[in-house]
C-alpha cells in the first residue's frame, strides 16, 4: 500500500546521475513503482551525453541555472522555468551552459532508477563499452560518451 510522504529539505537518498549530485525523493517503495521525483545539482559545463530511456518517460524542469537540451538533432536554450517532458523513446542530452550551479527537478514515470544510477555511476567513466552494456539491460541507451 502506497503511503503519504512528507520530507523536510535534508531528507532523501543522495546519489550521482551521470557524476553529478542527486537527491531521490521518492523510489518504488513510496509510489508503488509509479514514480520516482529527483533533484539534481549540475556543475557548470556539465550535463548528460546523449540518450535514450526505452522504458521510463522523464520530465525535467530547471528551478536554477541555465541548460540546453537537446531533443532529436535539435538544441533547445532552458533558462530557469523551463520544463521538458520526454515519452520513452527519445534521444536528448542536456548541459548546463551558465556560470554557476544549474538546478532542476525531474521525474521518472514508472519509477525504478534509482539503483540504476547509483550504479552506473560507480563504473569507471573511461570504459563506454560497460556503460553501454549495462545500460542496455535496464533499458536504456547512452548514444555518446560523456558524464557517465
Amino acid at each position: 500500500m502506497v503511503e503519504t510522504v512528507l520530507l523536510d529539505p535534508t531528507q532523501g537518498e543522495k546519489t550521482k546521475i551521470t557524476g553529478f549530485d542527486a537527491v531521490y525523493r521518492t523510489d518504488v517503495k513510496t509510489t508503488g513503482n509509479l514514480l520516482d521525483y529527483f533533484e539534481l545539482t549540475v556543475p557548470p559545463g556539465k550535463g548528460a551525453p546523449l540518450h535514450i530511456h526505452h522504458k521510463n518517460d522523464e520530465s525535467l524542469h530547471v528551478i536554477e541555472g541555465e541548460f540546453t537540451f537537446q531533443i532529436g538533432d535539435k538544441e533547445h536554450k532552458a533558462p530557469k522555468g523551463t520544463f521538458l517532458y520526454l515519452p520513452r523513446g527519445v534521444a536528448h542530452k542536456f548541459t548546463n551552459v551558465g556560470s554557476t550551479d544549474g538546478k532542476m527537478i525531474g521525474t521518472f514515470t514508472p519509477a525504478g532508477t534509482f539503483d540504476f544510477f547509483d550504479k552506473l555511476t560507480k563504473l569507471s567513466p573511461d570504459d563506454f563499452e560497460e556503460i553501454q552494456a549495462y545500460s542496455r539491460k535496464y533499458g536504456h541507451e547512452v548514444l555518446e560518451e560523456g558524464s557517465y
